[in-house]
């Protein structure tokens, strides 16, 4: 039996090859420009009350203290002020997941003004639209749920229970935050970036170029570490070909955002790094283990979300794609074939 592997041509893509296009380094260049303005919007939003709450802290205060009396350097410095940053209060945090919308704005605004390209070349189509958010929804949750049962099973997590002191009202506000901030970044780096570099390159590489592009978006995140890199690339990949096949943006959308909602308010699992946050329940990351539990950065660190990187990405390369969503005309651009 053979299992085709392959990425396919979508309409999707088609459309957009219609729209103007430039070298790839322009592209990155100008997706670097895109993403800075969204990040301005996003920090005129957030700005003013993260300042007001850093100078009205006491760490803060203090850290600044031993700078200017030269106990610690520039690179210690800029470490312990991230570290501050990174344990915000939750409305606070909340608010900077709600801004997000400024990047989707952004990103959108542009490929409609600049690029000429209609809304249905990000992803954004009607056919199925709630249902294909759906089904992403579900697969985000259960695939991290996989993540999760690896460190378990292996000891790299343990369960401590529910959580006693949980807020409901944060839990709601931060499904809807992490709606709004895992919809964003998918806009931003698969609806219009990765698909804008396949006018020039092959989608495979379109793909890779994103997904190292992702990865580095968190570069800064506390706990960041060479398999928490890997680890951002893959899910990009996985995120990319699952667009592809599914041909829109709705389910890799809703995949982000219950991955992150799950990892951090469900389970109590720090996200990308992100400082611990309300939750259903409680989970201790042992620290003999941190290849499998990812340490501080959080699961997305760790070897569990590499095996389940893996395998979504062969599962999807495998999955048929949606056929109203192929386009007539269909040149593979790579495709293999695995004996069974």
């Amino acid at each position: 039996m053979k299992v085709k592997m392959s990425l396919p041509r979508t309409k999707m893509l088609d459309e957009a090859k219609n729209s103007k296009s430039y070298f790839v380094i322009f592209e990155i260049l100008i997706f670097a420009a895109v993403f800075i303005v969204g990040a301005i919007l996003e920090g005129l939003v957030v700005g003013v009350p993260e300042i007001e709450y850093l100078f009205n802290n006491a760490e803060y205060q203090q850290v600044l203290s031993d700078y200017a009396a030269g106990s610690i350097t520039v690179d210690q410095l800029s470490e312990k002020i991230t570290a501050i940053a990174s344990n915000l209060p939750e409305t606070l945090m909340i608010l900077s997941l709600a801004a997000t919308v400024c990047g989707t704005v952004t990103a959108m605004i542009y490929c409609r003004a600049f690029e000429k390209r209609k809304l249905s070349t990000m992803g954004f189509r009607k056919r199925n639209a709630l249902s294909e958010y759906l089904a992403g929804a579900l697969v985000g949750t259960v695939i991290f749920s996989l993540a999760v049962g690896i460190c378990l099973v292996t000891g790299a997590l343990k369960f401590d229970g529910i959580n006693p002191d949980i807020s409901w009202g944060f839990i709601g506000l931060y499904f809807l935050g992490f709606l709004i901030q895992g919809m964003s970044e998918e806009v931003i780096l698969r609806g219009y970036f990765m698909v804008s570099l396949q006018r020039r390159i092959p989608v495979s590489a379109a793909i890779a170029v994103s997904s190292v592009m992702f990865a580095c978006l968190h570069l800064s995140n506390p706990g960041i570490s060479v398999l928490a890199f890997i680890n951002l690339v893959l899910f990009g990949v996985f995120a990319g070909v699952y667009m592809l096949k599914r041909g829109n943006i709705w389910g890799v959308c809703a995949i982000h955002s219950l991955w992150n909602f799950v990892q951090g308010n469900f389970y109590g699992i720090n996200v990308s790094g992100m400082s611990e946050m309300t939750s259903i329940f409680k989970m201790t990351s042992v620290e003999s283990k941190t290849i499998l539990n990812g340490g501080e950065f959080g699961l997305e660190g760790g070897l569990g979300v590499t095996v389940v990187c893996v395998l979504g990405i062969l599962v999807m390369l495998c999955t048929k794609t949606k056929e109203s969503e192929i386009a007539e005309e269909k040149p593979v651009y790579e495709e293999a074939a695995v004996n069974d």
